[in-house]
């Protein structure tokens, strides 16, 4: 559409003739090398784990602390490429500045694992240090792992910019609602792939020649595919921000 495409976390480019990008960018996915093989998560019940293994990191069972009521069941419809994508609900544990990259922030998040993982955002300048802890976020946890000059980064934190670019706030998940839950949209299939070029591609394709992720007129997150849009939607509701009618990366 008219609106392009703005990645959250920055100095790095995603190349592709169906994406442009403004001037924050993603870190997590770009200089991908080849892997061997994917694993794609293709039942219901691992649609709904709670959270991927990462390495020596085992998951964790889904609690339903705060009121919430856990995961619904795995919503049916057409496997597409956002049914590819692993984004969960998380909580911003700690914050603190990259030692050498200026405009990143390294962030600790709960995303329903034995422990938090590390992931950096170009939010340096855009986003307050006080917003981000404690934050309950959106993670898209399948991109590759990267290294940022010594810190790793495992996933990358969504947020939402103004059609200007001139603000930028986080994509947030609903009160209530526990680390870890798999964000799901109606229309799609809920089947994450294991990280590794293949979601990549996916991710890709999804923010662009799909239509990518905006928010609406009343800040709802949203995918806005000509064919199956769909809100972000969580057991306790839809993932919102702040800025109304922008987009989403």
């Amino acid at each position: 559409g008219s609106m392009s495409v703005r990645a959250s976390v920055a100095s790095a480019v995603l190349s592709g003739p169906t994406m442009r990008f403004g001037p924050t960018m993603l870190l997590a996915s770009a200089f991908v090398r080849p892997v061997s093989a994917f694993v794609s998560l293709r039942s219901p019940a691992a649609a709904l784990a709670p959270a991927t293994r990462w390495g020596s990191m085992s998951v964790r069972a889904m609690s339903t602390e705060g009121g919430g009521e856990g995961e619904e069941e795995a919503p049916t419809g057409e496997f597409t490429e956002l049914s590819r994508l692993e984004i969960r609900t998380g909580k911003v544990l700690e914050v603190s500045k990259h030692p050498s990259l200026p405009k990143i922030f390294v962030e600790k998040i709960d995303v329903g694992e034995d422990e938090p993982r590390t992931i950096c955002s170009g939010l340096v300048g855009l986003v307050e240090e006080s917003e981000l802890l404690g934050a309950n976020c959106v993670v898209l946890c399948n991109l590759k792992p990267r290294d940022m000059e010594g810190v790793p980064s495992i996933g990358m934190l969504l947020a939402a910019s103004s059609a200007d670019d001139s603000e930028v706030k986080l994509l947030l998940a609903p009160g209530g609602c526990a680390p870890g839950e798999l964000v799901t949209f109606e229309g799609h299939t809920a089947e994450p792939m294991e990280p590794g070029n293949r979601a990549v591609k996916a991710f890709k394709n999804v923010m662009g020649k799909l239509g990518g992720f905006v928010t609406d007129a009343e800040g709802v997150a949203r995918f806005n595919g000509e064919e199956l849009p769909a809100p972000f939607m969580t057991s306790m509701g839809p993932c919102t921000s702040a800025i109304k009618s922008g987009s989403v990366s």
